[in-house]
C-alpha cells in the first residue's frame, strides 16, 4: 500500500514537467513524437529536470546582474567627476567675487550671479546621483521585497503578488528615469544660466579702451575657469554613456571657444589700426623741459 502511494505520488509530480516540457519542445518547432518522447523521459526523471531547471535560471539570473554592474559606471569615478565640476564652480564663483560683494556693487546682479552658481552645483550633484540610480536599475527585472510588501498587505498571494510586484518595479523605475531627464534638461539650462553670467562680467572686466593687465588677465581667467568646469560635466556625462547631455554642455565649449577667436581677431584688428596711425592708449606726454627758442643762422639772413 505504501509503495502504491509513493508510485501516484511521483507520477503526479511527474506530470506538470511533462506536460512543461512537451510544450516547449512543441513552441520550439519539434514534431509531436519527438515532444511526446521527450516530454516523457523528462517525466520520468523529474527531480533532475527541476534540478536543471533551477540552475537554469540562477544562471540567468547570475548572467543579468553582471550585464547590470557591467553597464553601471564606476561609482570612484562619477565621485571624482562631480567633486572635480563641482569644485571648478566653486572656484569660478570666488573668482566672480560672489563671496564677498564688492563696495559699490550691484545687489541684484551679485544675488543673480550667486544664485545661478549655487543651481549649478546642485544640478550637477542631482544629475550624477539620479544617472547613478538609473544605471543600476532594470526596468526588466524582478521586484525587491520591499515593492511588493504594500501589495502583500493587500491581501495579494503567489502569481498574483508577483505580478503586482513588476508592476510597482516598473513604475518605480519609470518614475526615476523621468526625474533623471528633468535633471539633464536642469543642468543643462544652469551651465548657460553660469555662462551668461561669465559673459556678462567679461565683458565688464574686459572693456574696450584702457585696461589694466591684471584686469584683462582675470577676466581670461574667468573663460578657462569655465571651460574647466564644462569640461568636467562633459567627462561626468560620457562616464553614463549619455550623449544627449556631452553635446549640449559641449555646445556651450564650442560657443566660448568661437567667442574666444572673434575677440582675438578684434584684438589684433585692433593693435593693427594703432599701429598704422591710431590712437594709442597712453596721452603722448611732450617734454618741454629743454625746449629753447630757435637761434637764428647766417644762412637764414641772407638774401
Amino acid at each position: 500500500m505504501l509503495l502504491s502511494e509513493l508510485f501516484i505520488i511521483y507520477f503526479a509530480a511527474a506530470a506538470p514537467f511533462g506536460v512543461s516540457r512537451f510544450l516547449s519542445e512543441r513552441s520550439g518547432g519539434a514534431r509531436t513524437r519527438p515532444a511526446l518522447r521527450v516530454a516523457a523521459l523528462a517525466a520520468l526523471a523529474w527531480p533532475v529536470t527541476s534540478i536543471n531547471s533551477l540552475l537554469r535560471r540562477a544562471a540567468s539570473r547570475v548572467e543579468a546582474t553582471d550585464e547590470v554592474e557591467n553597464s553601471a559606471p564606476d561609482s570612484r569615478a562619477v565621485e571624482r567627476a562631480t567633486r572635480a565640476a563641482v569644485n571648478a564652480l566653486r572656484a569660478l564663483e570666488d573668482l566672480l567675487g560672489c563671496e564677498v560683494p564688492p563696495v559699490g556693487a550691484d545687489e541684484s546682479s551679485i544675488t543673480e550671479a550667486r544664485h545661478a552658481l549655487f543651481n549649478a552645483r546642485g544640478s550637477v550633484e542631482r544629475y550624477s546621483g539620479l544617472a547613478l540610480a538609473c544605471a543600476a536599475t532594470d526596468a526588466g527585472a524582478g521586484p525587491t521585497p520591499r515593492e511588493m510588501e504594500l501589495c502583500r498587505i493587500a491581501g495579494r498571494a503567489g502569481d498574483d503578488l508577483l505580478v503586482a510586484g513588476r508592476c510597482v518595479h516598473r513604475r518605480n523605475a519609470a518614475r526615476l528615469f523621468a526625474h533623471r531627464e528633468r535633471a539633464r534638461a536642469e543642468l543643462v539650462r544652469a551651465l548657460a544660466d553660469v555662462r551668461g553670467v561669465v559673459n556678462h562680467k567679461y565683458a565688464a572686466r574686459h572693456a574696450s579702451g584702457c585696461t589694466s593687465r591684471p584686469r584683462v588677465e582675470g577676466a581670461a581667467l574667468l573663460r578657462t575657469t569655465l571651460g574647466d568646469a564644462l569640461t568636467c560635466v562633459v567627462t561626468l556625462a560620457s562616464l553614463f554613456e549619455d550623449d544627449a547631455t556631452a553635446d549640449a554642455v559641449n555646445s556651450l565649449l564650442d560657443e566660448g571657444r568661437r567667442e574666444v577667436r572673434q575677440e582675438s581677431r578684434a584684438d589684433s584688428a585692433a593693435r593693427g589700426g594703432s599701429r598704422e596711425g591710431g590712437e594709442s592708449c597712453m596721452t603722448p606726454a611732450v617734454p618741454t623741459a629743454f625746449v629753447t627758442p630757435n637761434l637764428g643762422t647766417t644762412t637764414s639772413r641772407g638774401g
